[in-house]
């Protein structure tokens, strides 16, 4: 009788809606990604897809309050947002906190400019054969540059960017690089540094 290879389980994948809180029209973003990836693995995946430059600390939080983020070996601070300690964001991923469609958790980068990412899961499907996870399928708008003063500072640099007369046009002009368009977003450009997040 001629024995049967055993194949492994592909795993699954969650689809998850990604947008940024607090700003309209909505800056939004659809990952792929595996199921089984560690938390720490989607912050590295996030900053990647809203351009961060991952400079600053952030934080998961579960639809309990339950806060996931990075600890150093003998480190039992948290970050004093609620009573729960911080859990280590390396030990669970994605399927441990939201398992299901429909859950909902947090993603908060820069507790200075405070960037709220609302994390929504649309649905837990198998994976597709031949296709690379991590992935960027969708989104809208372009990310707010990092240090901007979160969605305060954001609008505000709009509105300077937006009248040539300000007095300092020039100057935000400059540090935003030269140029910026709020409505732009590069699906094939995203999803590229999306894959490549590690």
């Amino acid at each position: 009788m001629a024995s049967r290879k055993k194949t492994q389980a592909e795993p699954s994948i969650h689809v998850l809606h990604v947008e940024l809180m607090g700003i309209q029209p909505a800056i939004w973003r659809e990952l792929h990604v595996r199921s089984d990836t560690p938390l720490s693995k989607l912050h590295e995946v996030l900053q990647a897809a809203f351009g961060w430059s991952n400079s600053h600390l952030h934080m998961f939080e579960d639809i309990s309050r339950r806060q996931y983020g990075h600890r150093a070996a003998g480190d039992s601070s948290d970050f004093g947002f609620s009573d729960t300690p911080l859990q280590d964001e390396r030990r669970y991923t994605v399927s441990d906190i939201a398992p299901r469609a429909r859950h909902i958790f947090g993603y908060i980068y820069d507790f200075g400019d405070d960037w709220v990412h609302r994390i929504r899961v649309k649905k837990v499907q198998p994976a597709e054969v031949g296709r690379r996870y991590p992935a960027c399928t969708a989104g809208a708008r372009a990310s707010p540059p990092d240090d901007c003063g979160g969605p305060p500072g954001y609008a505000r640099l709009l509105e300077v960017l937006r009248n040539p007369k300000h007095e300092e046009h020039q100057e935000v002009l400059e540090w935003v690089g030269g140029s910026f368009d709020p409505d732009a977003f590069d699906l094939i450009a995203t999803d590229k540094a999306v894959r490549s997040a590690r």
